[in-house]
């Protein structure tokens, strides 16, 4: 345990210094490294140790915590050294998702929020569709386990004491689902997930929406969405006000909108997809011939922010080029991209790096100065965001290094989160299957996740058997059960972050390749086979399923609030009553009780047809994956 002596009051940094000796990184004594703080003007920041003497300058606040950390990781081992660094973004941290069922609880989001303190990260975007509390609007949030103001403050006190900024990300526009499902809100909706634009009921509700959700925060920036509105005008507006461009619809609501946060004394930003999607024949955002006419870049206000999010793509100059596309409409636009958190149970780290690598340093090349990195928790947050830490630190180390260093990350990983960088890696690992997509120079990595899907198919009907003929997919989750073990111990603290991924990988032991093995023991009219499998494999997979059920209930509850998890209830029940249910229509046809298994009978079909030859397919809807009729 280091023990540091600091030379001069502390002041306002005081408090984040006793927090984070809670977590046993040092100890202050008077007889520990005595150590001289500065703030001064400078960029770069400052650490060194020579003589037993230490020496931090700093800028920003949060470059203190980044500057304390750099010092005891160093002090540690070396007796002298010095450290300069530059920040290289002026906004760099992450966006939570706490609408994807999964709302954080405070405590997990300080715990958070102490990461990014000695990582060095000074903003946090906190993702709220309907999940804060809006006075007199009681099926907002509903049963959806919503933040109230005094949560949310306290987490923006907490953070305040690191120098951490916490932005409100809401949506304005569309994405509105579960709050638009009620028809107390009939009057307020175009389609089942787009607010009506054009409806005053609407600005007086966005009007609440945005005081509530920025009132608890010091920041005076705002994030109001309005990405993915595909449908715009084509539903309940089209019958109120008839036909009009997306393009005119989104600009007057923009403005409309605009107005209100002007009225609040608030900055906005938001995605910039839609406005690309309108100006592409074919509403591709990624679209490089994208033409936004001049009448429409004339009405968008130039005070707003506009984000550009890209999760995907590997090729430097193709954010090089995006990036220039939008400054050609703001000044400022602040660059987003991913840590994917949302492929299934499993994070996808390859394609983290290799999306993020390119993406940051085409972000420094081309002058952004504000990053973020988004964790979404698409079609139910099946993944734990805490397995994202190494993602996390790697927005960290690019925003700190002109040019990134992979062992300064190894290193830095290491101390901030007591962790080993491969092991966290191998977490990724679990997609990476035989049959997988590799990236290519003219094809980027395809994200697919037959942990999921082969997770939540139904045993008797196998959407996706049809893409393992001849794989050995079970050797692969076999073997990668193991790897996980070993990492598991490299792990420290978050060990228990393996827990679910390695009784993932035993389930699909059991599971990946149960349907082709069923299948074909039934057209072979191999009944010894089909008895093992109704007697002992379904059997063994059911209480394999029951203990990852239980294990993944520990990890959403420790990291969660109670709301969202009965989702994951219904899908692990589904799976249960299934392989029950095969169980019996196994045993009923050995006995004669029934003379054909009907499921079996069917041919199995490409789930992917267009994807011969590139993978073995990606799809993240868990009502696609478990059945063919509507759930």
């Amino acid at each position: 345990m280091i023990k540091l002596f600091f030379q001069k009051e502390l002041g306002d940094l005081q408090a984040g210094v006793e927090m984070l000796t809670s977590d046993r990184r040092f100890v202050l004594s008077d007889d520990g490294i005595p150590i001289l703080v500065k703030q001064g003007n400078e960029r770069e920041i400052l650490v060194s140790l020579n003589q037993h003497q230490g020496y931090i300058r700093y800028n920003k606040k949060i470059h203190f915590f980044r500057a304390l950390g750099l010092f005891l990781e160093h002090a540690a081992r070396e007796e002298s050294f010095t450290i300069i660094e530059e920040p290289q973004f002026t906004m760099n941290g992450a966006m939570i998702d706490c609408s994807r069922n999964a709302v954080w609880k405070v405590e997990s989001v300080k715990k958070w929020l102490k990461l990014m303190a000695i990582m060095g990260l000074n903003t946090l975007l906190v993702y709220m569709e309907d999940t804060y509390e809006i006075r007199d609007e009681p099926y907002f949030g509903y049963m959806r386990g919503r933040y109230n103001a005094k949560e949310l403050k306290e987490l923006d006190d907490f953070a305040d004491v690191f120098g951490i900024e916490i932005i409100p990300c809401i949506q304005t526009l569309a994405h509105l689902s579960s709050f638009l499902r009620w028809e107390i809100n009939s009057e307020i909706r175009d389609t089942t997930d787009i607010l009506l634009a054009g409806s005053e009921k609407t600005y007086q509700l966005i009007e609440k929406m945005i005081q509530s959700a920025s009132e608890p925060f010091r920041s005076n920036r705002i994030h109001i969405g309005m990405d993915e509105a595909h449908f715009l005008g084509r539903g309940n507006y089209l019958d109120l006000f008839g036909f009009e461009s997306s393009f005119q619809i989104m600009s007057n609501h923009l403005k409309r909108v605009k107005e209100i946060t002007d009225k609040n004394k608030l900055r906005p930003m938001i995605w910039s997809d839609m406005y690309f999607r309108l100006g592409s024949k074919d509403r591709n955002y990624y679209d490089l011939s994208t033409n936004i006419p001049n009448e429409v870049l004339e009405q968008m206000p130039k005070d707003v922010q506009y984000v550009y999010w890209d999760y995907y793509h590997e090729d430097k100059s193709f954010y090089q080029t995006y990036i220039q596309k939008h400054f050609g409409f703001s000044h400022q636009p602040i660059f987003a991209g991913g840590i994917w958190t949302w492929n299934g149970l499993t994070v996808h780290y390859d394609k983290t790096f290799s999306s993020t690598n390119t993406a940051l340093a085409a972000c420094k090349e081309t002058g952004i100065k504000e990053v973020f990195a988004t964790l979404w928790g698409d079609n139910g947050a099946e993944t734990d965001p805490f397995t994202a830490l190494l993602g996390l630190q790697l927005y960290a180390e690019h925003g700190y290094a002109r040019v990134f260093d992979q062992d300064k990350l190894k290193a830095r990983f290491n101390y901030c989160t007591g962790a080993n960088m491969e092991a966290f890696l191998m977490l990724g690992q679990i997609d990476a299957a035989p049959g997988t997509a590799k990236g290519e120079a003219e094809r980027p990595l395809e994200t697919e996740n037959p942990s999921k899907y082969l997770l939540w198919q139904d045993p008797l009907l196998g959407l996706f058997d049809k893409h393992f003929e001849g794989i050995d997919i079970q050797i692969h989750f076999k073997e990668m059960g193991s790897k996980l073990e070993q990492a598991k111990d490299l792990a420290g603290v978050w060990g228990e972050l393996f827990d679910v991924p390695i009784q993932l990988c035993s389930v699909l032991v059991l599971k990946s390749e149960l349907g082709i093995n069923l299948k074909k023991a039934y057209d072979a009219q191999n009944k010894n086979e089909l008895q093992h499998i109704a007697l002992r494999v379904l059997p063994d997979l059911e209480e394999g399923v029951k203990k990852l059920w239980e294990l993944h209930y520990k990890q959403w509850m420790k990291t969660h609030k109670p709301f969202g998890w009965e989702v994951l209830d219904i899908r692990y029940g589904g799976l249960l009553a299934r392989i029950h249910t095969a169980i019996q229509r196994i045993k009923g046809y050995l006995a004669g009780d029934i003379t054909t298994i009907s499921e079996l009978e069917e041919e199995r079909l490409s789930f992917f047809p267009t994807a011969k030859g590139k993978g073995i397919g990606r799809c993240n809807l868990y009502r696609m994956i478990a059945s063919s009729n509507e759930i």
